[in-house]
């Protein structure tokens, strides 16, 4: 009968650890790079975790000491400034301090933009409950007037508190410019819809989500999905700006 010995030390070889003495000075660059970048992305994504964790629970804490209603929106803009801030690289900044500050000076301000867009989609429901309890010929032609109405109103609802941070513009340009951007740009305006549809769905399955990470997740991703647009609007404009003065 063959002898299988030298087969199966081979095999148990290839299970042992090769003592690091052993090893080549690339083979030990090698593991260092690996352990390195293994325990950089675990320390990183550790620490993403942590920032929008804490991110998460000052918006529902600053909503709740504004009594909801008061604290809300200034809350969400504290939010959005935040992560804007996270997006340009400025990962460092004090949170608390900066979400505090932010909170303050936009009170007012974040409350006009947050309930005129409240108001507005108050409208829209009127008018849907309406249209679908009308019969007649034009209900047809009257409900995807109001879709496509709708559709503009969540693109600008979307866009607006991250051009509210953005942008250092009157609260009316808010609005203008949240219509401009997100009609150039309405793939985005699908984006953060799906954003916030999954958002919603895992939250919704999953409550303790909402504690933690759902406000702080959504807005870093419709900032990110607005920011990109605002770049290209920007070079766009700057471009155009460049040309006339070059004509000139």
């Amino acid at each position: 009968m063959e002898d299988y010995s030298h087969r199966s030390t081979f095999i148990k070889s290839l299970f042992i650890d090769i003592p690091v003495g052993h090893l080549s000075i690339s083979q030990k660059k090698g593991m260092i790079q690996v352990n390195g970048f293994g325990s950089t992305f675990i320390y990183k994504f550790s620490e993403w975790i942590m920032r929008l964790c804490f991110l998460n629970l000052l918006w529902i804490f600053f909503t709740i000491i504004g009594i909801g209603f008061i604290g809300l929106f200034p809350a969400t803009v504290a939010m959005f400034t935040i992560v804007r801030h996270w997006i340009k690289g400025d990962t460092d900044l004090p949170i608390f301090q900066t979400f505090w500050k932010s909170f303050k000076e936009t009170l007012l301000k974040a409350n006009i933009l947050g309930y005129i867009s409240v108001i507005g989609g108050v409208v829209l429901y009127l008018d849907y409950a309406l249209v679908k309890n009308t019969n007649g010929p034009f209900s047809m032609i009257m409900m995807l007037l109001l879709v496509t109405v709708s559709f503009y109103y969540f693109m600008v609802t979307f866009f607006l508190f991250p051009v509210f941070v953005h942008f250092d513009v009157k609260l009316r340009e808010c609005f203008k410019y949240a219509f401009i951007i997100g009609a150039s740009y309405p793939l985005r305006t699908l984006y953060m819809a799906f954003a916030v549809f999954v958002i919603y769905y895992v939250t919704v399955s999953y409550p303790v989500i909402f504690l933690f990470f759902s406000g702080s997740v959504l807005s870093l991703l419709m900032m990110r999905f607005t920011y990109v647009a605002f770049e290209k609007a920007e070079a766009k404009n700057n471009k155009n700006n460049l040309a006339e003065s070059v004509q000139a």
